[in-house]
């Protein structure tokens, strides 16, 4: 190009022309959309019914519908979806259509959640059930899920056995995995952000009569150590008898927490009340050979003894199994 045909202009009418060219960028929809709002995925959840809960085995099925509501056709989370720390057993009946501009997909779902459970206070513990929605090839910083509160709910024919269905609610959130996956051509403490979406549903135990069925072995051996008291002293071998049968009871009570309950290093209050019971009879078993040699030289002395014994021993495990009973 011939310069001599270029109009002559002053420096401060480029800086003019750069400075329009800036702002125009910057304010460009492309640049616009790099800083845009995250794109919301509207999810929500019907609960049809909770099959199974193992508390030993750490893991609950539940069965529900779910369904998605989004704008634009890069993305498809009913296909993409995934469960955190479970998998779906199986998913059919998918609905997809078009409602205006926004696109909506529903599917039927059986799943298997594992989840730690809080079992400290078997079997008058609460529990709360979460199913937690993931999409790994959904960025968490271009797409968040929102909560369908309003269309949200479960069925009212849901029956969990030693449970009563509490509230339930949902909510969405961002994950962060801070790790490249092997990946090295990333960075070694790369994070991935992934959108979940969380329903949440409370189960609390209904009254104590599954607690009292539960333990009514358990206390009928205490309730049998404790009558050991009643029978005179020197009668020892009856005592004997009645310790050991109960020790036997107790010991069947031990042997179905095993069965319910995960392995674990803490003491709940079923193993509270097991120990409490044992330490009862191994106490008791000592007292009666005491009052045994005592009333070989004093009976009435003994008789004495052992009904304040037994009265001492009884209020005194009452009150032990009271605290570990209602301490939360």
């Amino acid at each position: 190009m011939n310069r001599e045909f270029l109009p002559a202009r002053p420096l401060w009418a480029w800086n003019c022309v750069l400075f329009v060219t800036f702002l125009f960028g910057w304010f460009s929809p492309a640049a616009y959309s790099a800083t845009s709002s995250p794109r919301v995925v509207d999810v929500g959840i019907y609960l049809n019914n909770i099959p199974s809960i193992s508390l030993k085995e750490k893991k609950f099925q539940v069965d529900f519908v779910i369904w998605f509501r989004w704008t634009g056709k890069d993305i498809n989370p009913i296909e993409t979806f995934s469960i955190f720390n479970g998998h779906i057993d199986a998913k059919d009946g998918i609905v997809s259509k078009q409602i205006g501009d926004v696109r909506y997909a529903s599917a039927h779902v059986e799943a298997t959640i594992f989840r730690n459970f809080d079992v400290a206070h078997y079997p008058l513990d609460n529990q709360t059930l979460k199913i937690q929605i993931e999409d790994s090839k959904a960025d968490g910083g271009l797409v968040t899920y929102r909560p369908d509160k309003e269309n949200t709910n479960i069925s009212t024919k849901i029956t969990v056995p030693g449970w009563a269905v509490g509230q339930f609610d949902s909510y969405g959130s961002v994950t962060s995995y801070k790790t490249n996956y092997g990946d090295v051509s990333l960075a070694k403490n790369a994070e991935t952000r992934i959108p979940r979406y969380t329903f949440a549903i409370d189960l609390k135990r209904s009254g104590h009569g599954y607690f009292l069925k539960y333990f009514s072995m358990l206390f009928l051996a205490a309730a049998l150590t404790l009558a050991g008291f009643a029978i005179r002293a020197d009668l020892i071998d009856t005592r004997f008898f009645l310790s050991t049968s109960a020790i036997f009871m107790a010991a069947i009570t031990g042997g179905s927490l095993s069965t319910s309950l995960p392995e674990t290093d803490e003491f709940g209050m079923g193993d509270q009340l097991y120990h409490i019971t044992m330490g009862l009879i191994f106490a008791a078993t000592i007292i009666f050979i005491y009052l045994h040699k005592a009333s070989l030289s004093d009976p009435a002395r003994a008789e004495k003894l052992s009904a304040r014994w037994g009265l001492g021993l009884a209020l005194a495990y009452v009150a032990a199994c009271w605290v570990f009973v209602t301490i939360r």
